[in-house]
């Protein structure tokens, strides 16, 4: 089978609505207005020494002013039922900032984990992640990040094993896990009093900590069990991708704006260095890959919300698209910059320690490739391990 031969147009639908609304374009102006009156990088650094690595004041803003923790939540659970595209606009708001808070981990994927629970024991930590008054953390979620095995007890389930690199779960309250069960993999959720061991890493990006959490017979709420769950981890895991998608976009977007300021008002020769024809070329293929991260990140967060079982193309597709626009714009700045790129003074190397942070997540632009292949039956499961 050949390229050629592949029909991918069923997996493309012309019906999504991806031109923004007027109200997630007034959404994404706030949320810009709110992060600009932020000291900047200077500030992000600070915090990320300090505990817990970013401004609770912050995040306080934006669970409460801007919803952010219910904005892609169903009106029927307690939400504004916007959808993750105008989550996605927020999240790239703050890629653009290179803002630490834990959007990611917490609206983008711990809540709608945690919607997917049905124990009443639930209530405090669903109530608590949509105010913003506790945090989640997620792993991947796949088996290569949880090595866990959950066992079923009299008063609920107990986890064993470890949860590599889990971003921002040094501190979090609330942990969202895949395990091993008898009878398949479950999805699990772990509070903050639980016994757990965690050991935070140096990560080469100061602002996005990563954790290894170890559980040895932790009890646990199970969120989802059953046929359905490897569909419900998958469709977490799409969600994941999407805002990773959308972050990226914005660091794209931010870069490509440093990058032009400082190539107009560097000099050589008595001209802008960014008058020269070479440097217009560089400039040029920089801004078609902000174009083309950004399109697909639209396409893929509208698609899922017109139909989140059919969205895992668009989502792998702009897994693909964006990470590889982050490292070509990344590369790109810390060039044209000159030597000032590579200074710590300088913010660019903070958005690339950023860029190469989220390809260790979800996945980098490669493996999604291949789940590009496998989803359009060009290759088999065993050949993308």
């Amino acid at each position: 089978m050949t390229v050629l031969d592949i029909d991918i147009s069923a997996s493309i639908s012309s019906v999504v609505p991806v031109v923004p609304t007027t109200e997630e374009t007034d959404l994404r102006e706030a949320v810009r207005s709110l992060l600009a009156a932020q000291d900047g990088i200077e500030q992000i650094r600070q915090l990320a020494e300090l505990e817990p690595g970013y401004s609770v004041e912050l995040w306080s803003l934006l669970a409460d002013s801007m919803s952010i923790n219910t904005i892609a939540v169903p009106e029927s659970s307690g939400g504004l039922g916007y959808g993750v595209a105008y989550l996605s606009a927020v999240i790239e708001e703050c890629g653009r900032e290179l803002r630490p808070e834990p959007v990611l981990g917490s609206a983008a994927i711990g809540v709608p984990a945690l919607l997917l629970g049905q124990d009443s024991t639930l209530e405090p930590m669903l109530s608590g992640a949509l105010s913003g008054q506790l945090v989640v953390a997620a792993s991947a979620l796949s088996r290569n990040s949880d090595a866990i095995e959950a066992a079923p007890e009299a008063d609920g389930w107990r986890l064993t094993g470890t949860a590599h690199n889990v971003p921002g779960g040094h501190l979090a309250d609330i942990l969202v896990v895949s395990a091993e069960t008898s009878s398949g993999r479950g999805l699990f959720a772990v509070g903050s009093d639980s016994h757990l061991d965690r050991q935070r890493h140096e990560s080469i990006d100061p602002t996005r900590p990563l954790t290894s959490i170890s559980f040895s017979s932790t009890a646990a709420i199970a969120l989802s069990l059953g046929t359905q769950t490897e569909a419900e981890i998958t469709t977490l895991r799409n969600r994941a991708v999407i805002a990773l998608a959308a972050e990226n976009v914005g660091i794209c977007d931010r870069l490509f704006e440093m990058t032009c300021e400082y190539t107009r008002s560097r000099k050589q020769f008595d001209r802008p260095i960014a008058s020269f024809q070479a440097i217009k070329h560089r400039l040029a293929d920089m801004l078609l890959s902000v174009e083309r991260a950004r399109s697909a990140a639209l396409y893929a967060a509208a698609h899922f919300d017109y139909d989140p079982s059919t969205a895992h193309l668009a989502a792998a597709t702009a897994g693909a698209v964006c990470a590889e626009a982050a490292q070509h714009i990344a590369a790109e700045s810390i060039q044209l910059h000159g030597g000032i790129g590579f200074t710590w003074e300088h913010p660019v190397h903070s958005y690339y320690r950023r860029v190469l942070t989220n390809e260790s997540l979800y996945g980098d632009a490669t493996s999604h490739r291949r789940e590009i292949a496998r989803h359009l039956g060009l290759a088999k499961n065993s050949d993308l391990t």
